[in-house]
């Protein structure tokens, strides 16, 4: 599970082992692993949620045009980053 830490605004801000405390918000870039082992990237679209432990992550995935909402806890600690372009 994604550990959050607050839930501002159309944004959460998460622990990272690289970078401590990170703010992702909606339209970035991310990628992360589903604890089935599936490798995500997409587009966030929006959060549902205001309790850390409960966000979801609405996100347009890469290459397809249909939403996708993700659970924090189904997704591998330390696996939530944001994708530079490039």
């Amino acid at each position: 599970m994604i550990n959050v830490l607050e839930t501002p605004y159309k944004s959460i801000q998460v622990e990272t082992k690289e970078n401590g405390i990170q703010t992702i918000s909606e339209g970035n870039k991310i990628s992360f692993t589903t604890e089935n082992g599936e490798l995500k990237k997409g587009i966030i679209t929006g959060f549902k949620g205001s309790k850390p432990e409960k966000v979801e992550i609405e996100i347009i995935p890469s290459g397809e045009n249909h939403k996708e909402i993700l659970k924090i806890i189904d997704m591998i600690e330390g696996s939530l980053k944001l994708v530079e372009d490039k």
